[in-house]
């Protein structure tokens, strides 16, 4: 049996003391606090106030989501833009959507029209050399939270980087690391790839130049937004979702009206019963077809 809302709701204010609905409490309030404490502990913002030190969250398999992409082999600019454009002319555009977002040198340019040597864009704000990098971004999955790994092709797994790591590695990209297609004149990057998350909203990844590779990004999603009565939590276990979402909610509530006797006890016990559902989580045994082929094949040597 879920946990709904009204479930929630019903703990909530018995912890509390108070009627429901009342004009000092009312759904509106209980619910947003309620949504609250469950994003907190999904994504593991919680910080202990006894002592202030973050409270470590184990893997909550429940969380856990695929997405899969198609790898589109990067192109590279051939003429130089200026501020303003609104055409990229390119080396190829053979295997990019008629219509996507695209990366170039840090910024993000999003493309309505394609030949098959430009793209008709959307202004570009900076310039650009010729011969500059451009990959397609892969937009994530709208209930994202963080990501746990990402693998290539069944066979690699990715390593990620934020914006300081990729601009000290594109700087160590030098001519030695370039090797030139002769046939298609694109500078092909050896070194091993890598990915990073753009704004929380496109997955980038970079030094791939094979086409129709699949990339699986495995990530952690969002809890839903618990709106309706009959919503319910997304921690699939009844006594953890009670004992750790209703806690908390009241713990906020009765902190915030200094009621200091019963927000220790409560405290305290939300403390265990958390700590306890991380480790029981943490513990469980959760694999699914792509983890098992990439532990079975990461020993194979992959040229990329």
């Amino acid at each position: 049996m879920s946990v709904t809302l009204t479930n929630l709701r019903t703990q909530v204010y018995d912890l509390l003391r108070e009627e429901q609905n009342s004009n000092a409490y009312p759904y509106t309030l209980v619910d947003q606090m309620i949504n609250i404490a469950q994003q907190e502990i999904c994504t593991g913002q919680v910080v202990n106030p006894i002592n202030k030190q973050s409270i470590k969250k184990g893997r909550l398999p429940f969380l856990e989501s695929d997405k899969f992409y198609t790898n589109i082999q990067n192109t590279t600019l051939a003429s130089s833009c200026t501020i303003w454009d609104t055409t990229l002319t390119v080396a190829d555009t053979s295997n990019f959507p008629s219509t996507w977002t695209l990366f170039l040198n840090w910024e993000i340019i999003t493309y309505t029209a394609k030949t098959s040597t430009t793209f008709t864009c959307s202004a570009v704000k900076f310039a650009h050399q010729s011969w500059i990098n451009v990959s397609i971004l892969f937009t994530l999955p709208t209930d994202y939270a963080s990501s746990i790994q990402v693998v290539y092709n069944y066979s690699h797994k990715l390593e990620q980087k934020n914006y300081d790591s990729i601009f000290e590695s594109m700087n160590d990209l030098k001519d030695n690391n370039y090797i030139r297609d002769i046939n298609t004149n694109l500078n092909l990057i050896y070194t091993n790839p890598f990915y990073s998350i753009i704004n929380w909203t496109y997955l980038a990844i970079f030094n791939l130049n094979k086409t129709w590779d699949s990339i699986h990004l495995r990530y952690e999603k969002l809890p839903n937004e618990l709106t309706n009565t009959n919503d319910t939590a997304i921690i699939d276990n009844d006594i953890y979702a009670k004992t750790t979402i209703t806690y908390l909610t009241a713990w906020e509530m009765l902190f915030n009206r200094w009621e200091e006797d019963r927000w220790w006890q409560l405290i305290n016990f939300w403390l265990w019963k958390l700590e306890s559902m991380y480790t029981y989580y943490n513990n469980r045994t959760y694999e699914n077809i792509s983890w098992v082929a990439y532990k079975t094949a990461k020993q194979r040597n992959y040229n990329f």
